[in-house]
């Protein structure tokens, strides 16, 4: 989480150095993980609170709630899916309280779109299944995922990842979706699949596995496919939000930001690689082909 970190990271720290907060300068950034052990989220998330700082800032959903339930003080900066569903908020125009931030997914439906667009790319599959963790899985979006999937007439089988999400976790979903002989692939926006995603991306090519993934940073190291929004500029949008707290504005009074544009990219080497041919009528709609 630096500026020479991943592109939406970096686009983040740029936009804060943009706006006069540079790191190391007048901007302290106290870093906490909870290194994909699921158990231990509202650990961390307790001593982001007890550290006591201007403001808190969430990358996955999950810890936006434990800090919700541990300050209602502290501003709270969080992107997440659906923001209204999570309960962490209840109005995106007027969120009160000491939470603001981005909402990534435009509606739960996009998760249809994407279901179209992998069906459209193996040629109506008999079978998908979806790569998540449990929790989502049992949440609002593994809801809105089977209802996509049964309006598409299409079976959908998840695999999970419980317990502590390391390399280890992802071999077995891949084991597994082997075993099931899958032959496409949902790939969840948890922030645990985005830190892994050059994992993900590997083990989907070691098993010739169509995927299209939730975010194009997936596609930037050799996924075949990805819609969704542009992560940089919500990561740009926090930043403008977190200046707009230093700057005394309360964050209930801030709007969740939506974003409205939609990207579709396609990975024709990715394709290749794995003896695929993506169809035309698909590259011929995409925003961005990468060769």
């Amino acid at each position: 989480m630096t500026v020479n970190g991943r592109p939406s990271f970096k686009a983040f720290f740029e936009e804060l150095d943009r706006l006069g907060y540079v790191e190391g300068r007048n901007l302290e950034v106290l870093r906490l993980s909870g290194q994909g052990r699921q158990d231990e989220y509202q650990i961390v998330t307790r001593r982001a609170v007890d550290a006591a700082p201007d403001v808190i800032v969430s990358m996955h959903a999950r810890l936006a709630m434990y800090l919700k339930s541990q300050t209602s003080s502290i501003p709270i900066v969080a992107i997440n899916s659906d923001p209204v569903a999570l309960g962490l908020v209840s109005n995106l125009a007027r969120p009160g309280g000491n939470i603001t931030g981005v909402s990534v997914d435009g509606g739960l439906e996009i998760w249809g779109k994407r279901i179209d667009i992998l069906s459209e790319a193996v040629g109506r599959p008999s079978q998908m299944h979806f790569l998540t963790t449990s929790q989502q899985w049992g949440a609002r979006t593994g809801d809105a995922i089977r209802d996509a999937a049964k309006r598409a007439a299409i079976p959908l089988a998840v695999v999970q990842l419980d317990g502590d999400v390391d390399r280890s976790n992802y071999v077995r979903a891949f084991d597994r979706l082997t075993e099931d002989r899958a032959v496409a692939l949902l790939v969840s926006e948890v922030a645990e699949n985005i830190s892994n995603r050059n994992l993900i991306v590997e083990l989907a090519a070691q098993h010739a596995l169509p995927a299209i993934y939730p975010y194009r940073e997936f596609v930037d190291v050799g996924g075949l496919l990805a819609y969704s929004v542009d992560l940089p500029d919500a990561l740009r949008q926090i930043a403008r939000q977190i200046v707009s707290i230093f700057n005394g504005t309360k964050p209930g009074d801030i709007p969740f930001f939506q974003p409205t544009k939609f990207q579709l990219i396609a990975n024709v080497k990715a394709a290749q690689s794995i003896r695929r041919a993506l169809p035309a009528t698909l590259l011929s709609r995409a925003d961005e082909v990468i060769e």
